[in-house]
This record gives C-alpha cells, sequence and structure tokens, in this order.
C-alpha cells in the first residue's frame, strides 16, 4: 500500500492475499488527525487494472482540554466588545471541530458556539450581556469548566477583592471579635490595588476605623465589635462601586439576670396565690446584660445537684420536680400547709418569688 510509510511506518505496509483473496493491511495508530491518500498496487509495484486507491481518514478524539483567551476581561467604555476564544483539542493536541461549547454566567441566557475547523469557539461580549466583577464559565461535555473573570470597576478583580477568611466569625454579643478584619483588593493583572480608599460600616455592630486607604499589599485591618443583639452581624465594605459583606453572628453573653414566670407572666419580686396542696410551675430564663435570652444549663445542672437542699429549706414549700433545658429550667413547687413563702432560686445572680398558699375552695 504505497504512501503508508507517512504514518510513521519504516516502510510502505504490505500484505498477501489468503485463500480467498483477501489482503489485510496493519496499520499503526496515529497521533495527529488529517487524511491520507494511499495507491494500492501489486507486490513488485504494478499498477493494478483501475488504480484502486484508499482514502485514510485519521479525526480527534474526544475533548481532552479547553484553553481560553483571555483570562478577564477589562471593558474601558460602555460601548466596548470583547471576544472569548475557547480553543478545544483532544488529549493528544487535535483540533476537535464541530464541538458545542456553552458560555454560562452572563447576565443573559447561556450563548452556545461550535467550534470550527481549527477547534476555536468564538464568543461575543458586551459590559450589558455580563456583570462586572463577576465570573463567566466555558464548558465543553466531560471537562472542567474554564473560568473567564469580568472587571469591576476601576479594574477591580471581582475575584480576589473582599474579607478574607476568619478563624471565627463569632462571638459574644458587645465584645469585640477575636482578631482584626482583612480587607484586600486586587486588580485583575493580580497586583494590589494600593492606595485606593475602602468604606465600612456595621449592622448590628461597630467598625473601626470607618474610611481606609489600602497599603502597598492592598490590604487593609479594621476592628470590629459586635452588636448588642444577638443574631447577624455584618460588615459592608465599598470600594469604587464594588460591595463586600462579610456576615458575622453575635452570640448571647453570660447570665446578668434570671427571670421568674408564671404562665407567661413575669412575677420577679412579687407574689403569687397558689391553693395548698396542689402542684404549680414556675418558668426560670435568663438573660445577659444587654436583655437577650442567654443558656441557662449550666445553672439548671447545678440546681438539680442541689434539689435534695433546697427541699431542706423549704420544708413547707416542696420541690416537686426541676426539668432544665438550654434555655429554661421548668419548676414545679407545692405548698404543704397554709402560709406564706419566699422561695428564691439561682446561685450568686438570684430571682425570687412571694407564695401565699391559701386553703382549697
Amino acid at each position: 500500500m504505497r504512501g503508508t510509510a507517512a504514518l510513521g511506518l519504516p516502510q510502505d505496509a504490505s500484505a498477501v492475499t489468503d485463500d480467498s483473496g483477501i489482503a489485510v493491511f496493519r496499520l499503526p495508530a496515529v497521533s495527529r488527525a488529517g487524511r491520507h491518500q494511499f495507491e494500492i498496487r501489486g507486490g513488485g509495484g504494478a499498477t493494478l487494472p483501475g488504480q484502486p486507491a484508499v482514502l485514510f481518514s485519521v479525526r480527534s478524539a474526544k475533548p481532552g482540554r479547553v484553553h481560553v483567551t483571555p483570562d478577564y476581561i477589562l471593558f474601558r467604555s460602555e460601548d466596548t466588545t470583547a471576544a472569548i476564544v475557547a480553543a478545544v483539542t483532544d488529549s493528544l493536541g487535535n483540533p476537535v471541530s464541530g464541538e458545542p461549547v456553552d458560555l454560562v454566567g452572563g447576565t443573559g441566557a447561556p450563548q452556545t458556539s461550535v467550534t470550527d475547523s481549527g477547534g476555536r469557539a468564538t464568543f461575543a461580549v458586551t459590559p450589558k450581556s455580563v456583570s462586572r466583577g463577576a465570573v463567566v464559565q466555558v464548558r465543553v461535555r466531560g471537562l472542567s469548566p474554564a473560568d473567564v473573570e469580568i472587571a469591576a470597576a476601576a479594574g477591580l478583580s471581582g475575584v480576589n477583592t473582599g474579607f478574607l477568611p476568619l478563624a471565627a466569625t463569632s462571638g459574644g454579643v458587645g465584645s469585640q471579635l477575636g482578631g482584626p478584619v482583612i480587607f484586600r483588593a486586587r486588580t485583575v493583572q493580580g497586583v494590589p490595588a494600593a492606595g485606593r480608599t475602602v468604606r465600612f460600616r456595621a449592622l448590628n455592630g461597630r467598625v473601626t476605623p470607618e474610611s481606609a486607604v489600602l497599603d502597598s499589599t492592598g490590604q487593609v485591618r479594621v476592628d470590629v465589635v459586635l452588636g448588642n443583639r444577638t443574631g447577624e452581624s455584618a460588615v459592608f465594605a465599598n470600594i469604587d462601586s464594588v460591595e463586600r459583606v462579610l456576615t458575622l453572628r453575635a452570640q448571647p453573653g453570660p447570665i446578668d439576670t434570671l427571670v421568674l414566670d408564671r404562665n407567661g407572666e413575669v412575677v420577679n419580686g412579687r407574689s403569687i396565690t397558689v391553693p395548698v396542696a396542689a402542684p404549680f410551675t414556675l418558668r426560670l430564663r435568663a438573660r445577659d446584660l444587654y436583655g437577650n435570652l442567654t443558656s441557662i444549663d449550666g445553672l439548671g445542672q447545678a440546681l438539680r445537684a442541689g434539689r435534695a437542699r433546697l427541699n431542706v429549706r423549704q420544708q413547707d414549700l416542696q420541690l416537686v420536680s426541676l426539668e432544665s433545658a438550654d434555655t429554661a429550667v421548668i419548676i414545679t413547687l407545692k405548698a404543704q400547709r397554709v402560709g406564706s413563702y419566699q422561695f428564691v432560686i439561682g446561685s450568686g445572680i438570684t430571682a425570687s418569688v412571694r407564695v401565699d398558699a391559701v386553703a382549697k375552695p
């Protein structure tokens, strides 16, 4: 088979016909896509009648790699159009033609382009079709997506501009966060955005300073004090037109006061009237310095451990049961005889109520 040496054989492939007159040619694996024309001739090199020939076509394999250019897009004006080119090749580097490629992450529906004979798919993007400071992805079947960053205003990198991760994102109400909060800004070229001003504000908290200039590393440190309310707290940073948010959580503080209530009504320092020999319940809860409900589990465990001593002190006011959870202690009491009794509960920090036991009607 003349011409097969071009496939990497030391000489053209040859074969001998079998009893049926069929000759089988063994050809090597070919690493480059392309088309080859072979002639079939006799053993002595003579041309056969009709000059039989073979057109041997080597196609690329499935996609093995996608290379996207550019890595980022920086729009200079609102009427600018930028091109994203995805070059798709197989594992041997051959261009893969006719392969659908998707561009997702824009402001509209995903775009699809089919690779040409060189394995290239091209997308046109405008400031209106993508979001500043966002990332769009080029996707090809069977491959990991390739990211293309869209520069934020003034060339900032949306991916590399924001708060650095914190070791702890929660703390007690009214307390300073364990460590400084660091804000970093980079341009799409990957260099620090030094000298730019960042403005900060806080929700359910306080941030100091409220305005700062990025240093030579493109970073600035601020101190954060969590607010007085339990729950979500947040710090907002604005640089040019880019805003980033750091979400924190304010946890309740230690016990500052105890609250006794009966049937939902607070009875601290008041008197209640109960029938003699009839069990009744009180609920004990704890609040921190700022009035937030806080855990009472530790006190509940201490009260259960000292239940016997409580019974001794309150011989005429019997403690029937004491059940504790994280948020409340449920106390069931019973007056043994008619009279007035001062019920005090707690350890160091206490709550009290006067119990007036009257005869049953």
